[in-house]
């Protein structure tokens, strides 16, 4: 018999309630997230009050530029990581490090690729971008320096993915914990008594994930000898490799068609000008805090969903989707309340500008978008379950959807009503992906069911079920 991975410092999502299981793999990613929200708020907030609204245009004028990027590296880790989580439930230890050595490589290759390739085109951004003149040297000094760290970016999302991929979301938040307070110091010292602008906001966000990275790298070595390979693993067949490369392909795609319709979106908003720039920063930071429970349930459904595809589970997927849905909608009546009271001052907070014309912009953006957010959480959920269980078209076409709303919003509404529609560009688009992906699943809804186990008490599809004795 095949011997079996030992599971004791794992995550086994094969058996237990799935709304228990979500919510204990969630929590810490939604913490994670919160803290890498913090990196970006602390580099505005900071610069806002040190620097001024001049700085802070030109921290916004390239964020979803850096957004796209950044996102399309995390979604090729997550991606290859999911044949991780398939070999973790399956529970294949030679197949679990070969995906772990294909992972690392097909990484290390990605990294090269993105770092390259916007050096050579870093110049022609502003003009792509359409950057007003008096923000454009900044914007493009700051992107450079965060950039030309993107190798550390890509190691410490490598690993975090790894360790989520056998249920470990506690160990990348203690890591990211440690780093956001030493990046909170070196912005403070950087751009302050160092007067290094907007460089040294990017300087530091780059160090601080840099020794997550080393950190990172010392703990799997360490404590996970599951997770450690050779060179033989390097042998694995060419269609694996390219499974994991499609399956990686697949959800940065998802991702990124995603975000070069924000990138769109955001040149239309940097031809609105400077202050609207600032209030978009502000708008979108603030809103991204309470999207990120639903992005933590996103991405902890499509490693329970990968884990019981692999185990042959399959009926447990359809109730952790459930599980998920139910858990964002008691966040979401939350989130609207607080919203609605705290908005103006949360975004003075934030951006640290006084100027009214930035304050009211912002907060009409959170105003209109957290109401409309329940169908953008349905989409990431439903999406990455159906990335889980390699269904990789469907999510694929989602995205392009929302690509094609936002240049429709970039091209003609935008110019056509100014900032109000850019607030309610992504509901619009929202709405519109989540009837897609709803009709996508209910078509797949066969995959559901479970295969016939070897062995019983394997998995359950039952919110409680005896541990497995091997």
């Amino acid at each position: 018999m095949m011997q079996k991975i030992q599971k004791n410092r794992m995550l086994d999502m094969t058996k237990g309630s799935p709304a228990g299981l979500l919510l204990r793999f969630s929590v810490p990613l939604f913490l994670g997230s919160l803290l890498q929200q913090f990196y970006n708020l602390t580099d505005t907030s900071i610069a806002g009050h040190i620097l001024g609204d001049q700085a802070l245009a030109e921290i916004g004028a390239t964020a979803a530029l850096y957004g796209l990027i950044t996102n399309f590296a995390i979604g090729m880790t997550n991606g290859f990581a999911l044949a991780v989580s398939q070999s973790f439930g399956a529970g294949n230890p030679k197949k679990m490090k070969q995906a772990v050595c294909w992972m690392v490589c097909l990484s290390a290759i990605c990294g090269a690729v993105l770092t390259v390739g916007f050096l050579l085109v870093q110049y022609q951004l502003p003009a792509v971008l359409q950057i007003p003149e008096e923000t454009a040297k900044g914007a493009l000094c700051y992107l450079t320096v965060v950039l030309a760290g993107f190798p550390l970016t890509i190691a410490y999302n490598l690993e975090a993915s790894l360790l989520r991929a056998v249920g470990n979301s506690v160990t990348p938040l203690l890591f990211l914990l440690f780093s956001s307070g030493l990046n909170v110091l070196m912005d403070i010292w950087f751009m302050g008594p160092l007067k290094m602008g907007v460089q040294g906001a990017a300087a530091a966000t780059v160090l601080a994930q840099g020794i997550s990275a080393g950190l990172g790298l010392l703990y799997i070595v360490r404590n996970y000898p599951e997770l450690r390979f050779s060179r033989e693993e390097l042998r694995a067949g060419a269609g694996f490799v390219m499974e994991m490369f499609w399956t990686g392909l697949s959800m940065a795609l998802m991702v990124t068609i995603y975000n070069i319709g924000s990138v769109i979106l955001q040149s239309s908003i940097n031809a609105l000008g400077s202050v609207y720039i600032a209030a978009q920063v502000g708008g979108r930071r603030l809103a991204e805090f309470f999207y990120l429970p639903g992005l933590a349930l996103g991405t902890s459904i499509a490693t329970y969903s990968s884990q019981n595809y692999g185990a042959g589970c399959r009926g447990r997927i359809g109730k952790g989707v459930k599980a998920a849905l139910l858990l964002y909608g008691i966040w979401w009546l939350i989130a609207v309340v607080l919203a609605f009271f705290t908005a103006p001052a949360a975004v003075r907070l934030i951006t640290g500008s006084d100027n009214r014309e930035v304050i009211e912009s912002a907060v009409l953006y959170v105003h209109i978008s957290l109401p409309v957010v329940p169908p953008m959480a349905a989409l990431v959920i439903l999406r990455n379950m159906m990335q889980g269980i390699q269904r990789r078209i469907a999510p694929l076409f989602c995205s392009a959807l929302e690509l094609l709303g936002k240049v429709i919003f970039a091209l003609w509404v935008v110019p056509a009503y100014g900032y109000p529609g850019v607030c309610v560009c992504e509901p619009v688009t929202w709405v519109v992906c989540f009837l897609f992906i709803s009709g996508a699943a209910f078509l797949c809804r066969g995959e559901f069911r479970d295969e016939g186990k070897a062995e019983p008490g394997e998995c359950c599809a039952d919110d409680s079920c005896e541990e497995n004795m091997a």
